[in-house]
Protein backbone atom coordinates (compact mmCIF):
# COMPACT_ATOMS: atom_id res chain seq x y z
CA UNK A 1 0.00 0.00 0.00
CA UNK A 2 1.63 3.40 -0.92
CA UNK A 3 1.60 5.71 1.68
CA UNK A 4 -0.93 8.37 0.22
CA UNK A 5 -3.17 5.06 0.43
CA UNK A 6 -2.24 4.07 3.99
CA UNK A 7 -2.41 8.00 5.39
CA UNK A 8 -6.44 8.43 3.85
CA UNK A 9 -6.97 5.11 4.80
CA UNK A 10 -6.08 6.23 8.20
CA UNK A 11 -7.92 9.34 7.43
CA UNK A 12 -11.18 7.72 6.56
CA UNK A 13 -10.82 6.03 9.74
CA UNK A 14 -10.96 8.75 12.09
CA UNK A 15 -13.78 10.00 9.91
CA UNK A 16 -15.90 7.15 10.51
CA UNK A 17 -14.99 7.05 14.01
CA UNK A 18 -15.74 10.61 14.92
CA UNK A 19 -19.35 11.02 12.25
CA UNK A 20 -20.48 8.00 14.72
CA UNK A 21 -19.47 9.41 18.00
CA UNK A 22 -21.30 12.44 16.85
CA UNK A 23 -24.46 10.88 16.70
CA UNK A 24 -23.49 8.98 19.91
CA UNK A 25 -22.77 11.75 21.68
CA UNK A 26 -25.56 13.78 20.71
CA UNK A 27 -28.05 11.29 21.72
CA UNK A 28 -26.95 10.10 24.69
CA UNK A 29 -25.07 12.93 26.64
CA UNK A 30 -26.18 15.32 28.24
CA UNK A 31 -25.93 18.67 27.96
CA UNK A 32 -24.47 18.02 24.14
CA UNK A 33 -27.92 17.92 22.45
CA UNK A 34 -26.66 21.13 20.20
CA UNK A 35 -23.21 18.74 19.28
CA UNK A 36 -24.52 17.65 16.13
CA UNK A 37 -25.25 21.23 14.66
CA UNK A 38 -21.90 22.00 15.93
CA UNK A 39 -19.90 19.72 14.57
CA UNK A 40 -21.64 20.08 11.05
CA UNK A 41 -22.12 24.65 11.11
CA UNK A 42 -20.56 26.44 8.55
CA UNK A 43 -16.08 26.48 9.00
CA UNK A 44 -16.78 23.35 11.35
CA UNK A 45 -15.34 20.12 11.50
CA UNK A 46 -16.92 17.95 8.49
CA UNK A 47 -16.72 20.91 6.42
CA UNK A 48 -12.80 21.68 6.73
CA UNK A 49 -12.36 17.91 6.58
CA UNK A 50 -14.08 18.04 2.97
CA UNK A 51 -11.96 20.90 1.93
CA UNK A 52 -8.97 18.40 3.20
CA UNK A 53 -10.36 15.86 1.31
CA UNK A 54 -10.72 17.97 -1.75
CA UNK A 55 -6.92 19.67 -1.70
CA UNK A 56 -5.87 15.80 -1.27
CA UNK A 57 -7.50 15.35 -4.58
CA UNK A 58 -5.86 18.46 -6.24
CA UNK A 59 -2.68 17.43 -5.22
CA UNK A 60 -2.86 14.01 -5.89
CA UNK A 61 -4.44 14.54 -9.16
CA UNK A 62 -1.52 17.76 -10.53
CA UNK A 63 1.26 15.34 -8.85
CA UNK A 64 -0.32 12.01 -10.25
CA UNK A 65 -0.49 13.90 -13.75
CA UNK A 66 3.03 15.20 -13.92
CA UNK A 67 4.69 12.14 -12.85
CA UNK A 68 2.99 10.06 -15.54
CA UNK A 69 2.93 12.85 -18.30
CA UNK A 70 5.44 11.13 -20.27
CA UNK A 71 3.69 7.51 -20.12
CA UNK A 72 0.48 7.91 -20.54
CA UNK A 73 -1.96 8.93 -23.09
CA UNK A 74 -2.21 12.88 -23.41
CA UNK A 75 -6.28 12.57 -23.49
CA UNK A 76 -6.25 10.60 -19.57
CA UNK A 77 -3.34 13.91 -18.67
CA UNK A 78 -5.77 16.48 -19.69
CA UNK A 79 -8.21 14.39 -17.62
CA UNK A 80 -6.50 14.29 -14.73
CA UNK A 81 -5.29 17.57 -14.44
CA UNK A 82 -9.02 18.65 -14.93
CA UNK A 83 -10.58 16.45 -12.40
CA UNK A 84 -7.70 17.83 -10.00
CA UNK A 85 -8.47 21.54 -10.74
CA UNK A 86 -12.01 21.05 -10.51
CA UNK A 87 -11.76 19.47 -6.93
CA UNK A 88 -9.76 22.97 -6.75
CA UNK A 89 -12.39 25.05 -7.26
CA UNK A 90 -15.20 23.20 -5.41
CA UNK A 91 -12.41 24.15 -2.34
CA UNK A 92 -12.95 27.57 -3.32
CA UNK A 93 -16.60 27.33 -3.15
CA UNK A 94 -16.57 25.20 0.59
CA UNK A 95 -14.34 28.40 1.52
CA UNK A 96 -16.62 30.89 -0.33
CA UNK A 97 -13.56 32.13 -2.41
CA UNK A 98 -12.13 32.42 1.32
CA UNK A 99 -15.08 34.31 2.63
CA UNK A 100 -14.90 31.38 5.63
CA UNK A 101 -11.56 33.06 6.58
CA UNK A 102 -11.43 36.08 6.14
CA UNK A 103 -14.74 37.23 6.97
CA UNK A 104 -15.33 39.86 3.82
CA UNK A 105 -18.47 41.15 3.15
CA UNK A 106 -20.57 39.62 -0.01
CA UNK A 107 -21.31 42.12 -2.72
CA UNK A 108 -24.35 43.28 -2.76
CA UNK A 109 -25.39 41.12 -6.27
CA UNK A 110 -24.16 38.02 -3.81
CA UNK A 111 -26.21 39.41 -0.77
CA UNK A 112 -29.43 39.99 -2.89
CA UNK A 113 -29.24 36.87 -4.85
CA UNK A 114 -27.22 33.90 -3.14
CA UNK A 115 -29.89 31.97 -0.71
CA UNK A 116 -27.01 31.98 2.03
CA UNK A 117 -25.77 35.84 1.33
CA UNK A 118 -22.33 34.20 0.57
CA UNK A 119 -19.86 34.56 -2.26
CA UNK A 120 -20.47 31.34 -3.95
CA UNK A 121 -22.16 30.15 -6.73
CA UNK A 122 -23.48 26.17 -5.82
CA UNK A 123 -26.28 28.87 -3.60
CA UNK A 124 -27.50 30.81 -6.26
CA UNK A 125 -29.61 27.33 -6.77
CA UNK A 126 -32.29 25.87 -4.09
CA UNK A 127 -30.22 23.68 -1.62
CA UNK A 128 -33.13 21.10 -2.04
CA UNK A 129 -32.80 20.83 -5.77
CA UNK A 130 -29.05 21.28 -5.56
CA UNK A 131 -28.67 18.26 -3.08
CA UNK A 132 -31.38 16.31 -5.10
CA UNK A 133 -28.97 16.84 -8.35
CA UNK A 134 -25.88 16.04 -6.81
CA UNK A 135 -27.12 12.81 -5.21
CA UNK A 136 -28.99 11.47 -7.91
CA UNK A 137 -25.64 11.61 -9.79
CA UNK A 138 -23.59 10.32 -6.60
CA UNK A 139 -26.38 7.28 -6.03
CA UNK A 140 -26.02 6.05 -9.78
CA UNK A 141 -22.38 6.40 -10.48
CA UNK A 142 -21.37 5.05 -6.95
CA UNK A 143 -23.71 2.52 -6.27
CA UNK A 144 -26.49 1.08 -9.06
CA UNK A 145 -23.95 1.08 -12.18
CA UNK A 146 -21.62 -0.42 -9.98
CA UNK A 147 -23.58 -2.98 -8.33
CA UNK A 148 -26.01 -3.64 -11.58
CA UNK A 149 -23.20 -4.13 -13.62
CA UNK A 150 -21.63 -6.80 -11.07
CA UNK A 151 -24.86 -8.68 -10.28
CA UNK A 152 -25.74 -9.03 -13.93
CA UNK A 153 -23.49 -8.44 -16.64
CA UNK A 154 -19.92 -8.71 -14.49
CA UNK A 155 -19.23 -12.10 -17.39
CA UNK A 156 -20.65 -10.42 -20.29
CA UNK A 157 -18.08 -10.20 -22.75
CA UNK A 158 -18.93 -6.95 -24.60
CA UNK A 159 -19.30 -4.93 -21.85
CA UNK A 160 -15.85 -6.55 -20.07
CA UNK A 161 -13.92 -3.15 -21.42
CA UNK A 162 -16.19 -1.00 -18.41
CA UNK A 163 -14.42 -2.95 -16.02
CA UNK A 164 -11.79 -0.12 -15.59
CA UNK A 165 -14.03 2.36 -14.56
CA UNK A 166 -16.15 0.51 -12.06
CA UNK A 167 -15.77 2.00 -8.55
CA UNK A 168 -14.44 -0.42 -6.17
CA UNK A 169 -16.46 -1.80 -3.47
CA UNK A 170 -15.21 0.29 -0.87
CA UNK A 171 -16.25 3.19 -2.49
CA UNK A 172 -19.88 1.81 -2.53
CA UNK A 173 -19.84 1.48 0.77
CA UNK A 174 -18.60 4.50 1.77
CA UNK A 175 -21.64 6.37 -0.34
CA UNK A 176 -24.18 4.36 1.81
CA UNK A 177 -22.53 4.94 5.16
CA UNK A 178 -23.08 8.86 3.99
CA UNK A 179 -26.30 7.81 2.75
CA UNK A 180 -27.23 6.84 6.32
CA UNK A 181 -27.07 10.10 7.91
CA UNK A 182 -30.52 11.12 7.20
CA UNK A 183 -34.35 11.88 8.52
CA UNK A 184 -35.59 8.46 8.71
CA UNK A 185 -39.09 8.66 9.47
CA UNK A 186 -39.97 12.19 7.64
CA UNK A 187 -43.27 12.66 5.77
CA UNK A 188 -42.10 14.37 2.82
CA UNK A 189 -41.67 13.09 -0.67
CA UNK A 190 -37.91 14.12 -0.83
CA UNK A 191 -37.25 11.96 2.72
CA UNK A 192 -38.94 8.92 1.35
CA UNK A 193 -37.02 8.79 -2.21
CA UNK A 194 -33.77 9.53 -0.24
CA UNK A 195 -34.75 6.54 2.81
CA UNK A 196 -35.69 4.18 -0.42
CA UNK A 197 -33.21 4.77 -2.56
CA UNK A 198 -30.43 4.00 0.25
CA UNK A 199 -32.39 0.62 1.50
CA UNK A 200 -32.56 -0.19 -1.47
CA UNK A 201 -28.32 0.12 -2.21
CA UNK A 202 -27.64 -1.59 0.99
CA UNK A 203 -30.41 -4.58 -0.60
CA UNK A 204 -28.49 -4.78 -3.65
CA UNK A 205 -24.77 -4.51 -1.81
CA UNK A 206 -26.37 -7.60 0.31
CA UNK A 207 -27.39 -9.63 -2.12
CA UNK A 208 -24.06 -8.95 -4.01
CA UNK A 209 -22.60 -10.22 -1.03
CA UNK A 210 -24.19 -13.75 -0.73
CA UNK A 211 -23.48 -14.13 -4.33
CA UNK A 212 -19.63 -13.38 -3.87
CA UNK A 213 -19.73 -14.14 -0.31
CA UNK A 214 -16.20 -16.85 -1.02
CA UNK A 215 -14.35 -14.23 -3.05
CA UNK A 216 -14.93 -11.24 -1.13
CA UNK A 217 -12.37 -9.72 1.92
CA UNK A 218 -13.20 -9.71 5.53
CA UNK A 219 -12.72 -6.00 5.62
CA UNK A 220 -15.43 -6.00 3.28
CA UNK A 221 -17.58 -7.95 5.00
CA UNK A 222 -16.90 -6.24 8.17
CA UNK A 223 -17.34 -2.66 6.36
CA UNK A 224 -20.92 -3.72 5.72
CA UNK A 225 -21.91 -5.10 8.92
CA UNK A 226 -20.66 -1.55 10.15
CA UNK A 227 -23.08 0.32 8.34
CA UNK A 228 -26.18 -2.17 8.68
CA UNK A 229 -25.47 -1.59 12.61
CA UNK A 230 -24.76 2.30 12.75
CA UNK A 231 -28.01 2.83 10.71
CA UNK A 232 -29.85 0.79 13.16
CA UNK A 233 -28.05 3.10 15.61
CA UNK A 234 -29.43 6.22 13.43
CA UNK A 235 -32.82 5.19 12.55
CA UNK A 236 -32.96 4.80 16.24
CA UNK A 237 -31.96 8.33 16.95
CA UNK A 238 -33.43 9.63 14.48
CA UNK A 239 -34.95 12.69 16.30
CA UNK A 240 -31.60 14.15 15.83
CA UNK A 241 -31.78 14.40 12.24
CA UNK A 242 -33.94 16.72 10.18
CA UNK A 243 -34.99 17.04 6.61
CA UNK A 244 -33.31 20.51 6.02
CA UNK A 245 -30.76 19.67 9.23
CA UNK A 246 -26.71 20.40 8.57
CA UNK A 247 -25.98 16.66 8.51
CA UNK A 248 -25.75 16.81 4.78
CA UNK A 249 -22.17 18.43 5.83
CA UNK A 250 -21.11 14.72 7.34
CA UNK A 251 -22.80 13.16 3.51
CA UNK A 252 -20.83 15.60 1.27
CA UNK A 253 -17.40 14.55 2.92
CA UNK A 254 -18.28 10.98 2.66
CA UNK A 255 -19.54 11.70 -1.00
CA UNK A 256 -15.50 13.52 -1.43
CA UNK A 257 -14.00 10.72 0.03
CA UNK A 258 -15.50 8.15 -1.92
CA UNK A 259 -14.51 10.17 -5.10
CA UNK A 260 -10.80 10.61 -3.76
CA UNK A 261 -10.88 6.81 -3.64
CA UNK A 262 -12.06 6.27 -6.85
CA UNK A 263 -9.70 8.84 -8.15
CA UNK A 264 -6.55 7.05 -7.15
CA UNK A 265 -7.81 3.43 -8.52
CA UNK A 266 -9.46 4.60 -11.69
CA UNK A 267 -5.85 6.84 -12.36
CA UNK A 268 -3.59 3.85 -11.36
CA UNK A 269 -5.92 1.62 -13.63
CA UNK A 270 -6.09 3.87 -16.97
CA UNK A 271 -2.43 4.63 -16.81
CA UNK A 272 -1.73 0.63 -17.00
CA UNK A 273 -4.37 0.01 -19.67
CA UNK A 274 -3.52 3.60 -21.67
CA UNK A 275 -0.41 3.96 -22.07
CA UNK A 276 1.24 6.92 -24.49
CA UNK A 277 1.98 5.64 -27.45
Amino acid sequence: MSHLKQALLYFSILLYTTSFSTVIITSYIEGYDDFLKTMTQESGFFEYASVLLLLGIFIYGITFGWNHRKVIHPLLSLLIFGFALLALLAVMEELSWGQHIFHFESSSYFQENNIQHETNLHNFMPAELFSSLIYSSVYTVFVFIPLFYRLLFKNFRPLQWINPFMPELHAVLIILYGASFQVYFYDDFGAWSDRMTLFTGVALFGILLIKEFKNLSKALKLHYLFILITMSVYMLNYKIFGFFNMQYEIREMFVVLASFYFFMTLTERLAQKYPKG
